[in-house]
C-alpha cells in the first residue's frame, strides 16, 4: 500500500513536470509565431489558431493514447489511433491553412507558423497542396513531444526501482535489528540465570540493567542513527552485566575518550561486537583472558577496535559469529563506501577493526 501511494504519487508529480515542459514547449512555439507575426496583416488571433491546431495531435497521443498503450499493453489499437488522429489532424490543419491562404491570398506558410517547413505534394495531387504543407510541422511537433514523454517515463522507472531498492534496504535492516536483538539477549540471560543460581544479591540490579538494555534494543534500535554516545552508555552496561560472571582473572576494559555528542552512528552497531568478544572470546578461554575494546574520533573517521583472547575450537567455524555477519551486512546498507571492517586472528588472539567515515 504504501509502495502504491508512493508511486501513484511519483506518477502525479512527473505528469505535472511533463505538463508544465509541454506548455514550455507550446509556449515558445506560440511566442515565435507571435514575434513573426509583428507587421503582418494576418490576424493574430488565426496565427494562434493555426499553431494550436499543430499540437492537438500531439497532445492527444501523449495524454491519452501513450499512456493507454502503457497501462493496456494493445499495440494494435494504438497504431491504429495514432494513425486515425494523425490522418485526422492533417486533414483539419489542412482544411483550415487553405482557408487561410484563400483569405489572405499568400501561400507563404511562414506567415502562420514558425514552422514554415512543406513538402511538395506528387503531380496528381497537386491540387492539395496544402495537406503536405502541414505534414512536416505535425510530425515534428508529435517527435519532440513524444521525445519528452519517453524521457519522462524512463526518469520514472529509475524513481520506482530507487524506492523499490531503498524499501528493500529497510526491510533487511529490520531482519537484521530482529536478529541481533534475540541472539543478544539470549546472552544476558544466560548471565541472570548463573547469578539467579548463586542467589546473588546483585541480581535486582542486573535485573534493572536489563531493563535498559531492553528499552534500548527496543526504542533506540529503531532510529537510523543515535548519539555515539548512547551506544557507549549500553555497551557499559553489558560489559558490568556480563562482568559479574567473570573469574577475577578476566581482564575487560572499554576506553572511548574525547567522543563528543555530536557524533552520531546506527544503533547496535558496535554492541554486536563487543559481545561476539564475550561469547567467543573469554567464554571460550580460561586464565589470562582479556577484552581490550576502544572508540576514539580520528580527524572525520570514527574508529572502534575489539582485542580478546580466544581459544582455536577443533572444527573450524566461519571467522566470527551471528553478530558480526549481521554487522557486515548492515554497514554495507548504512555506509557504503564509508566504512572499513578488519578481522585479524592469529595465535590466540582475535582483533575487530571498524571505521566509519563520519
Amino acid at each position: 500500500m504504501l509502495l502504491m501511494r508512493f508511486s501513484m504519487k511519483v506518477i502525479s508529480g512527473f505528469s505535472l513536470t511533463r505538463l508544465l515542459l509541454n506548455l514550455l514547449f507550446t509556449g515558445l512555439i506560440f511566442w515565435a509565431a507571435i514575434s513573426n507575426n509583428s507587421g503582418s496583416e494576418v490576424a493574430l488571433g488565426h496565427v494562434l489558431l493555426y499553431n494550436t491546431l499543430l499540437f492537438v495531435p500531439a497532445w492527444v497521443n501523449n495524454f491519452w493514447l501513450l499512456p493507454t498503450l502503457r497501462r493496456d499493453k494493445k499495440t494494435g489499437n494504438y497504431f491504429l489511433k495514432i494513425v486515425l488522429t494523425f490522418l485526422a489532424g492533417c486533414l483539419i490543419l489542412g482544411q483550415y491553412l487553405q482557408w487561410l491562404q484563400v483569405h489572405y491570398q499568400t501561400d507563404e506558410l511562414s506567415k502562420f507558423t514558425p514552422l514554415g517547413i512543406t513538402s511538395t505534394a506528387p503531380g496528381f495531387l497537386k491540387d492539395v497542396q496544402y495537406y503536405f504543407d502541414v505534414l512536416p510541422a505535425i510530425i515534428i511537433v508529435m517527435i519532440m513531444l513524444v521525445i519528452g514523454y519517453v524521457i519522462r517515463e524512463f526518469l520514472l522507472k529509475l524513481k520506482k526501482e530507487e524506492h523499490i531498492r531503498n524499501e528493500q534496504a529497510i526491510a533487511e535492516l529490520n531482519l537484521l535489528k530482529s536478529q541481533i536483538s534475540p541472539h543478544f539477549l539470549f546472552n544476558v540471560l544466560n548471565s541472570l540465570y548463573a547469578l539467579s543460581l548463586n542467589k546473588s544479591d546483585k541480581t535486582p540490579g542486573v535485573i534493572l540493567q536489563l531493563s535498559d538494555i531492553l528499552r534500548y534494543s527496543l526504542y533506540e534500535a529503531q532510529e537510523r542513527e543515535i548519539p555515539v554516545l548512547d551506544e557507549v552508555a549500553i555497551i557499559n552496561t553489558y560489559i558490568a552485566i556480563e562482568k559479574m560472571r567473570l573469574p577475577d582473572t578476566a581482564r575487560i576494559s572499554f576506553n572511548h575518550d574525547e567522543i563528543d555528542q555530536t557524533i552520531k552512528v546506527a544503533p547496535m552497531l558496535l554492541l554486536p561486537l563487543i559481545e561476539n568478544a564475550f561469547k567467543h572470546g573469554v567464554d571460550s578461554t580460561v586464565g589470562d583472558s582479556y577484552i581490550n575494546a576502544s572508540l576514539a574520533k580520528n580527524g572525520n573517521k570514527l574508529v572502534f577496535t575489539c582485542e580478546n583472547t580466544f581459544k582455536e575450537p577443533k572444527s573450524k567455524p566461519k571467522v566470527g559469529g551471528i553478530g558480526i555477519q549481521n554487522v557486515r551486512k548492515r554497514l554495507e546498507l548504512l555506509y557504503p563506501s564509508r566504512h572499513s571492517l578488519e578481522i585479524e586472528k592469529q595465535e590466540g588472539i582475535f582483533k575487530v577493526t571498524l571505521l566509519i567515515l563520519l
